[in-house]
This record gives structure tokens, C-alpha cells and sequence, in this order.
């Protein structure tokens, strides 16, 4: 489906009938509806009252209808759907035969018409389109309290009968997607590197950070090649970083909760408003996700959230039919359920896929969630709540993810206690004090506006939810966290693990690369506190990734030297005390927090702590293997595969 301005024009000069309808019915299509509380005249509410007969629609099923409407904040026709009374195709054919006019659905061979001014708004209740033959058409979706209203504008303007049709908002929508999607295409795949090349990772390392690497490189080398104490001053150096980091997380420590809190159920009522509740979206990137599909679809049906007022976007790669079929399937009768195919366009990424379909959102608020997320029915709730209470600058809030199938294996158990104690504790700290902290790539939930001020996510960011958090940051927002959980599977197996952990670590990279290219300017817009937080989090967290792998070559140096050799320098051995020291503080520091978090049922995943450090070391080649992927495939994203699996 094309989209052209001058549509009537052209129309015109071949001669064609043209009718360019009053935009008077635009106005009235595109009105909200009106408050389903006020009393309507009874000579005002003829046809309404015809379409509830046609529908079987009795007086107590449409009062409950109407109070249902006041406390969403919905429509009727939105309730009537939600419900399960009809379908909205069924429904539309309804107002056709009550108003007197043809339904149908958009041609998507059609072209969409732009007002005067080139513009399409996204979620109209109105279309025009002209096609083949020039021939126009307005396709409307009237509320239910504006059919009289519509109904005398068709009498006052008879000519408008011929080309109008009634459609579904869905139908509209889709027609709206269609005709802007290589503009969507073209906007997300650049993303960020359109407007803030700066800001974004397309360019890995700017041309004075590369400056910068080659004079350190240089210097390193001469170090080497003519100070003695090089080495003992680079170890001293590893040793010093791997101390912060380890002084962070018992910082951390000192400040959380002997076991985490277990908030109060939040109640249906304690939701309302007077301006009812806002449409919730819900945005799920997937990809060679086929046997998640159903699963995923029971989870996201069991949100605690009005139907009328939440969609949810499954956003699959266009050469993926498997999983679009399955997701087609398993969105039957979801009638606020749809899919996107995104086009297959480099870079292949998530965020790429999620700019994509972020402009069809219509939520005042928006969250993410991944193929094998099962989130907590009540954490939209506990969201919305939290963002009524908290400030404008609230941009986003973190939920907890925790592992359901944490006693299945080595890495599930690890890898829990690793989410544990990320999102039961360092993130929760952070958000307390206001520091910038790395969102997780799911459960984020989001003030759309504000998202799409941030300017979306960076498609050539491999760890794009780390970016966000620290942009909003740098935007003079900050990130809040909820307690509402979603529970997620980890991988089982070593080559999905390392490709995982390889595209965070690199992720990490990009994001201090980024955000490090005018470090003059990152300290004005964060302040040293937030910055200094910012060195810490990503530098040690990247530096944590390294350090272990270079205290086990040291320490395997000094076994050698010791029990080969029967002796050690002195130097080798204090190195090796101190770096002895140093796993036993980390080690120290990760576990008393791991007991501190976990819950009771996750007890007896302790019993894996005493081979941590041989998952540290992994992490360490992780490490090593995203610094080469930097160099040679910077927006590579390796997929994680995803399987279902029942909680353990």
C-alpha cells in the first residue's frame, strides 16, 4: 500500500469522480466518544438503541456495559468487543446496517490519502484511500454515542453514502501500518544514527577515542618493553579495579533488606480515576520463536489490565513465517492481540524490531517483554500505580526477573542467583539513590512519551535496554524499580550461555564507548556522583568480566613456580596472596548478598556457590570473545534460543 498527497488532483485531471467528503465527518468519526455516563436524549439514542437490539444487547447487560466503560475510561464499542458480545467485524457491520451504508474491509492495494498537510496520525478512526481506478473511499470507524450525530450529517450530505464504508479501528490501523512501513523501516534501522550519531553505536569508537587507543597502545608496549615493573604495576592495576567493584557490592550489602519485601496486593478499585485508566501497550520481540507462541499468548491474556484498554504487538522478522503462523494461531480471539513483521533489513537486532513497531503504540504507557516471559497478572497494575505516585522525571520502571527453572542445571542455578541478586538488590540500591543503573531487557515499562523523546532505542546496540537506562539518565530522567516479578527460563547448554554472556559484555562496551566520546559533557548531564556510578557499574562490570581470567593465569604462574620449581619470588607470591584475597571478597561479597535475596524455596541453590569462580572464568572468555567480536562483528546479535519449560 502506497501513500501519495495529491491524490484528488491527479483524480481530477484523468477525468475520474472525485468526491472530497467534508471534513466535518473526519471530526465527528475521530471525536472521542462521548462519556458513556451522561444521559442521552431518548429521540438521540434511536440508533444506538437499534444496534444494542441487533446485537441481543438487553438493558442490564448494557448498564453493566457503561459502568465498565466510566471506570476503564473506554468506549462501548471497546467494551461490547472486550467482552465477547461480537467481534469488531461483526460489530461494524452492525453500525453499517443501522446507518445505511456499505462495509468493507481496506483494499491493501488501495492508496492512503495524506490530509493537506502530508500528515497521518496514527490511530484515527478515519481513512481515505483512492485505488486503481481512482476511485475514492472513506472508510470510518464511528464511536457508538456519535451514530445520530453521523447519521444527519448522511442526511444534510447524501452524496457521502457512495463512498463511505464502515470498518473496524483495527482494520484502519493495519491500513495505516501498511503505508508507512518503509518510512518506519527506514527510521528504525538508523535510529538513533540519523539525529544523534553521537549518541548511537553504528560508529563503534569515534576518531578521537581511536586516537586515544592507539596512544595508549603505543605507550603500553614502550612501558613494557622498558620499565621491569610493568607487569607488577598493570596486576596492581587489575587488582585495584576488581577491589572497587568488590567494595560496591558490599556497599549494596550494608543497605538491603534481610529478605525482600512482600508488598500488599494492589486492588481493582484502587486503580480507578476519574479519567479512567490509560491503553497499556505491550511490546514482544521475536524471532525463530514458534513454540513459545502459545504460551507466551496465555501469559500476556492473563494480564490484570481492562482489555479494552491494553494492546499487545508480537513483532516478528518478515522472513520468519513459523513464528508468525504460531502466533497467529495462538492470538484466536484476541481481538487486541495483533502481529508485525518487521522488513528484513540490516542491522538484525531487537531494538531495530522494537523502533520499528513503536510508532502503532497507542499506550500512554508501554513494557517490554521477551519470548519466555511469564510476568507476575498484577505487575501492569503495580506499574501504573507507580507512576502515578512518583515524578514526571519517573521514565521507566525495572521489574525483577527471576529464573523458574533455576534447580534444572549448573548454569540455571548460577545464573538465578546471578538475576537474584542484580534485580532483588544492586538495582533496587541504585534506584533508591537516583544513579543511573542498566535496565534489563525486559519487563521495562515505560511513559511512551518520554521513550520516544529519548529517541527509542539505539539499533546498532547490541545491550540496547543498558544504553536506555543510562541516556534517560544523561536526559535528566531516572528509572524506578516495581516488585511485581516476570519469571524467565535460562539456557541450559554452554553455546547458547557463552553467545548470551558474549553479546552482553559487548553490549556493555558499545554503551561506555558511547557514552564516554565527550566525557566533559557526560559529567555535566549525569554529575559526578551519577558519573563516577556509571564507571563503576559498566567499568567494573567489564573490568569483573576480565580480572578473573588474569588472576588464574597469575595464580597457576605462582603453582608452577612453587611446586615445579620448589620456590617463588617474593614478588609472585605477594601478588598471589592478593589475588587470593581478592576472589575470596568477591566471592564474599556476591554470596552474603545471594543469601540475603533469595527467597526460601531458592535456598538450596547455595549449594552451587562453592563453584562460582569456575563460572566467573567463563565469564572471563565471554569477556575476551565480545572484545574480538567488537573488533570484527560489532552488530552482530547471536540469538538465544528459547525453549518452554515447566518451574523447578
Amino acid at each position: 500500500m502506497s501513500v501519495i498527497a495529491s491524490m484528488p488532483e491527479r483524480a481530477q485531471e484523468a477525468g475520474a469522480p472525485f468526491y472530497d467528503p467534508s471534513p466535518t465527518l473526519h471530526k465527528i468519526a475521530d471525536s472521542p466518544a462521548l462519556d458513556a455516563s451522561a444521559e442521552i436524549e431518548v429521540a438521540g439514542a434511536t440508533r444506538l438503541q437499534e444496534v444494542f437490539e441487533r446485537l441481543g444487547v438487553d438493558r442490564e447487560t448494557e448498564h453493566r456495559l457503561r459502568q465498565q466503560a466510566i471506570w476503564a475510561g473506554s468506549t462501548l464499542e471497546d467494551e461490547i468487543v472486550a467482552a465477547g458480545l461480537v467481534s469488531d467485524v461483526e460489530l461494524a457491520r452492525v453500525i453499517a446496517a443501522v446507518l445505511g451504508v456499505e462495509t468493507a474491509p481496506v483494499d491493501p492495494a488501495a492508496t492512503v490519502i495524506r490530509d493537506g498537510r502530508g500528515a497521518m496520525q496514527l490511530g484515527q478512526r478515519h481513512l481515505r484511500t483512492c485505488d486503481a481506478a481512482l476511485r475514492t473511499r472513506i472508510f470510518i470507524s464511528p464511536p457508538l454515542d456519535r451514530l445520530e450525530v453521523i447519521a444527519a450529517h448522511l442526511a444534510s450530505n447524501p452524496a457521502l453514502r457512495e463512498p463511505m464504508r464502515i470498518t473496524t479501528v483495527a482494520d484502519i490501523r493495519r491500513a495505516h501500518a501498511s503505508a508507512t512501513s518503509e518510512e518506519r523501516s527506514n527510521r528504525a534501522r538508523l535510529s538513533l544514527a540519523t539525529d544523534f550519531n553521537r549518541w548511537s553505536a553504528r560508529d563503534v569508537i569515534s576518531p578521537l577515542q581511536s586516537a586515544f587507543a592507539v596512544v595508549a597502545v603505543v605507550a603500553l608496549a614502550m612501558a613494557w618493553w622498558h620499565f621491569d615493573g610493568f607487569w607488577l604495576v598493570m596486576h596492581a592495576g587489575c587488582t585495584s579495579l576488581a577491589f572497587v567493584f568488590t567494595a560496591f557490592r558490599l556497599a549494596v550489602l550494608w543497605d538491603t533488606p534481610v529478605s525482600p519485601p512482600s508488598g500488599e496486593a494492589l486492588r481493582r478499585d484502587g486503580l480507578a480515576s476519574p479519567e479512567g485508566l490509560p491503553i497499556y501497550s505491550v511490546l514482544i520481540a521475536l524471532h525463530r520463536e514458534s513454540a513459545m507462541a502459545e504460551p507466551l499468548a496465555r501469559a500476556m491474556a492473563a494480564l490484570d489490565w481492562p482489555r479494552s484498554r491494553l494492546e499487545v504487538f508480537f513483532v516478528c522478522e518478515a522472513n520468519d513465517p513459523d513464528t508468525i503462523a504460531a502466533v497467529e494461531r495462538a492470538i484466536v480471539g484476541e481481538t487486541n492481540f495483533s502481529v508485525i513483521a518487521t522488513p528484513r533489513t540490516a542491522p538484525t537486532t531487537k531494538p531495530k524490531a522494537l523502533n520499528y513497531a513503536l510508532p502503532l503504540a497507542r499506550g500512554e504507557f508501554l513494557v517490554l517483554y521477551d519470548a519466555e516471559d511469564r510476568p507476575d497478572p498484577s505487575q501492569l497494575r503495580e506499574a501504573y500505580e507507580a507512576f502515578r505516585a512518583g515524578p514526571p522525571t519517573l521514565a521507566c520502571l525495572q521489574a525483577p526477573l527471576t529464573i523458574r527453572n533455576a534447580s534444572a542445571g549448573w548454569f540455571q542455578a548460577l545464573f538465578a542467583m546471578e538475576y537474584a541478586v542484580l534485580f532483588r538488590a544492586i538495582l533496587p540500591w541504585l534506584a533508591k539513590r537516583a544513579l543511573p543503573l542498566p535496565l534489563g531487557g525486559t519487563s521495562n515499562h515505560f511513559r511512551r512519551a518520554t521513550l520516544v523523546e529519548a529517541g527509542g532505542w539505539d539499533s546498532h546496540n547490541v545491550a540496547e535496554d543498558a544504553d536506555l537506562g543510562i541516556r534517560l539518565a544523561r536526559l535528566g530522567f531516572h528509572v524506578g524499580t516495581i516488585r511485581a516479578p516476570t519469571s524467565e527460563s535460562a539456557v541450559a547448554d554452554w553455546p547458547d550461555w557463552r553467545n548470551q554472556r558474549t553479546r552482553w559484555i559487548k553490549g556493555w562496551l558499545q554503551t561506555w564507548l558511547v557514552h564516554m566520546r565527550d566525557p566533559r559533557l557526560t559529567i555535566r548531564q549525569l554529575g559526578w556522583r551519577s558519573f563516577l556510578m556509571f564507571q563503576v557499574i559498566f567499568g567494573g562490570m567489564i573490568a569483573a568480566s576480565l580480572m578473573h581470567v588474569v588472576f588464574a593465569m597469575h595464580l597457576a604462574a605462582a603453582g608452577a613456580a612453587f611446586f615445579g620449581w620448589g620456590s617463588a619470588s617474593m614478588t609472585l607470591g605477594l601478588l598471589a596472596s592478593v589475588d587470593a584475597l581478592n576472589i575470596l571478597l568477591a566471592y564474599l561479597a556476591f554470596s552474603l548478598l545471594a543469601d540475603r535475596v533469595l527467597a526460601p524455596q531458592e535456598r538450596p541453590l547455595m549449594r552451587r556457590l562453592p563453584t562460582l569462580w569456575f563460572y566467573w572464568l567463563l565469564v572471563s572468555y565471554a569477556g575476551l570473545r565480545a572484545i574480538g567480536q567488537l573488533v570484527s562483528k560489532p552488530h552482530m546479535w547471536e540469538k538465544t534460543p528459547h525453549r518452554e519449560v515447566a518451574p523447578t
